[in-house]
């Protein structure tokens, strides 16, 4: 038993020694490079201060070789009173994409595109799936919900796509039920109002010593109630219905899911925003109080399925990512085969203006791609390759290296690394200043949730972290914290046991 004990290992260690050397994978079919990007960006074209081109160019000015833009898909609220919300809806919209037009959208990203060759535009939309009312207006308490609970929607370019994406008053979905036909009722107001007009009512009247017959309209009765009526239909036209009432909510994220899953099949890229973010308001329309309130949301990241990504990195506190949190959770179902995919860390910027300290380069995601193109760009996307990015005007971090490395083979953020049992795998580190400074770091090195190193020193850190390689899969990925808010986090790496010849 020893000697095939012994021989095992012997052969696996021969196997593990010519996959080094005739398979070299560190001579990749492709050589990955660094493009730094910012995601969540608004224009003028809905709810941000600036222009599109104003805006890209002063992406470019700052260092920045992508604009992922995410302007606003419908921004339009309403409520009405039951059983006739129709008739007696009031309505709050701004400037989005859909009311402005996909088309308008997608020319004026090309027209940018134009003058702006060097850099990379890739047109998006916050799309917000679904809100809904609680309280009423007579009892002081009307609040709107979920109105920053958001997805940002990527690689969607096809007008009619675009035009059907889930989401609560999207006038594409809107659909003739018996409950649309119903909102018409009072429409049915112009009847009685056009018969009293039109029949001339016959009355007898005494004059003097004669009886005089006299036919009268009866304008007083009849004209309000064709103007109500007339003012009832134009107010439920064009008679539908949207199937993503915002008078019910939405407990199971079945719309969310439903964004989620349409994206996914035609390609694209759904992102979480802001998944820890609170949100609170309060307003007044015609002497009502009308409050606002979205709570954090990331419990919804493990009830929705096949998302991209996930917004980890932020102007804000968050702890999604804390080791052996709800993103450590979340990648332990994939590993374990619970989950088909697993959900990226990305950094989100939220700009919409220099308001508040915002800057455009403040919040970054660094993309790893072959080539500098809008389909490579998706393409690292969709892979995990790319990491977050948190800086100060003076100077950013720079990932200049993390791998797994077993011999010469090697892998990247986004990456599955098939490992041997015989040789220990090596992963290396290299964080630097973009300008060249010395700047004190803390790099925690988590594996499958467990913080397993970490390394205190100065920009530029270069190190190395060796073990052997389990039986059973794993994944790696790596925190770095520098001075007030600099920090990066990558997506991990993989590694599984290679199959056994």
């Amino acid at each position: 038993m020893a000697r095939v004990v012994a021989r095992r290992a012997f052969l696996e260690l021969a196997l593990a020694v010519a996959a080094c050397l005739l398979v070299p994978l560190a001579a990749r079919a492709e050589t990955l490079r660094p493009l730094p990007a910012v995601l969540h960006v608004h224009s003028t074209f809905s709810t941000g201060d600036l222009p599109m081109d104003r805006l890209v160019m002063e992406a470019q000015a700052r260092g920045l070789e992508a604009v992922l833009l995410t302007e606003n898909y419908l921004l339009r609220v309403e409520y009405g009173l039951w059983p006739f919300r129709a008739a007696t809806r009031v309505v709050h919209e701004e400037p989005s994409v859909l009311s402005r037009g996909v088309e308008a959208y997608l020319a004026q990203v090309s027209e940018v595109r134009r003058r702006f060759p060097e850099m990379l535009i890739v047109p998006g939309v916050e799309v917000i799936p679904h809100y809904h009312w609680t309280g009423s207006p007579f009892t002081g308490d009307l609040t709107h919900h979920d109105l920053q609970k958001n997805l940002l929607v990527f690689g969607i370019t096809d007008p009619a796509d675009l035009k059907r994406l889930p989401s609560t008053g999207n006038p594409y979905l809107a659909r003739r039920t018996v409950g649309s036909l119903v909102e018409a009722l009072p429409g049915l107001l112009v009847l009685p109002g056009l018969w009293l007009i039109l029949v001339k009512r016959r009355r007898r009247v005494r004059v003097g010593g004669f009886t005089v017959v006299e036919r009268r309209r009866r304008w007083l009765p009849g004209a309000p109630l064709v103007v109500l009526g007339v003012l009832a239909l134009l107010r439920a036209f064009p008679f539908t219905e949207d199937p993503l009432s915002p008078y019910r909510p939405d407990s199971d994220l079945a719309t969310y899911q439903a964004l989620i899953d349409q994206v996914d099949a035609r390609g694209g890229v759904s992102v979480w925003s802001f998944p820890e973010a609170r949100d609170a308001s309060e307003s007044s329309f015609l002497g009502v109080r009308v409050r606002g309130k979205t709570d954090p949301y990331p419990d919804d990241l493990v009830r929705t399925f096949r998302y991209t990504a996930f917004g980890a990195v932020y102007e804000d506190t968050t702890r999604f990512a804390t080791p052996g949190a709800t993103w450590d959770y979340l990648l332990g179902k994939y590993l374990s085969g619970e989950r088909t995919r697993p959900p990226w860390a990305v950094g989100e910027s939220g700009f919409h203006g220099y308001v508040s300290g915002k800057r455009v380069e403040n919040i970054q995601t660094v993309f790893l791609v072959p080539d500098k193109s809008e389909a490579a760009l998706l393409a690292s996307f969709r892979a995990g390759r790319m990491y977050a990015l948190s800086r100060t005007p003076a100077y950013a971090l720079v990932l200049q290296s993390f791998v797994v490395r077993q011999g010469n083979v090697e892998a990247e953020s986004g990456e599955t690394l098939q490992a041997g049992m015989a040789v220990p795998l090596e992963i290396r580190v290299g964080v630097d200043a973009s300008d060249g400074g010395e700047y004190p770091l803390r790099a925690f090195l988590v594996k499958n949730g467990q913080i397993i190193q970490l390394w205190m020193g100065k920009t530029p850190l270069r190190v190395v972290h060796r073990g052997p390689a389990g039986a059973a899969p794993a994944y790696y990925r790596l925190d770095v914290r520098g001075p007030a808010s600099h920090q990066i986090l990558t997506n991990p790496i993989f590694v599984t046991p290679r199959p056994a010849p």
